[in-house]
């Protein structure tokens, strides 16, 4: 989940295929995507809506599901390049906001990363994000997701990563965005 998920421009004609709309679809977070090359498909949304904290992208290869979460974002983060994916396949995408309050971890300094503990004080979490703001930086994004109820996590650290502030999120999930349905090429 480091660094910032970025779309590339493609060249190459752009092809997009209808949405389909998912019962749940919050009209105010609408999720587009195209289809940048033959097997790269280019996600992007907007959602000026007060109170978001950032998104779970999740994909599934059948419009009913199973879901998988490919990534878990910051606010900040309005665009995903999901790259190399199978030829002549179908993808369907979701988008789910999340919220939530933000707590200090303890942490503890490991040989090779640091050991994060905290308390549980919300009773309905859909999971737990440790997320890092790299030392000078202006902004938090998720390092790690844990499940409910879990009061700690290990973060084996890049170089310049034991400087960063770091924070702990317990998130809960908000509604779903439109499904957008795209077919890779060959």
């Amino acid at each position: 989940m480091r660094g910032t998920a970025r779309i590339a421009a493609s060249a190459a004609l752009v092809l997009a295929l209808p949405a389909c709309s998912a019962s749940s679809a919050d009209t105010e977070q609408p999720l587009r995507g195209v289809l940048a090359t033959p097997t790269d498909i280019d996600l992007d949304w907007t959602d000026g809506r007060a109170g978001v904290a950032g998104h779970v992208l999740e994909f599934a290869t059948e419009e009913t599901g199973p879901y998988t979460v490919l990534d878990h974002l910051p606010r900040h983060v309005t665009n995903y390049r999901h790259p190399d994916l199978m030829p002549n396949t179908t993808f369907h995408y979701r988008l789910r906001s999340y919220r939530g309050p933000v707590s200090r971890p303890v942490r503890a300094e490991l040989p090779d990363g640091i050991r994060f503990t905290w308390t549980d004080t919300s009773p309905d979490e859909d999971g737990f994000l440790l997320e890092m703001r790299e030392e000078n930086g202006t902004g938090y994004d998720p390092v790690a997701a844990v499940d409910p109820d879990v009061t700690a996590t290990t973060l084996v650290t890049l170089p310049g990563e034991k400087r960063a502030s770091f924070r702990i999120r317990a998130f809960v999930l908000t509604e779903r965005s439109n499904v957008v349905r795209l077919t890779t090429g060959e």
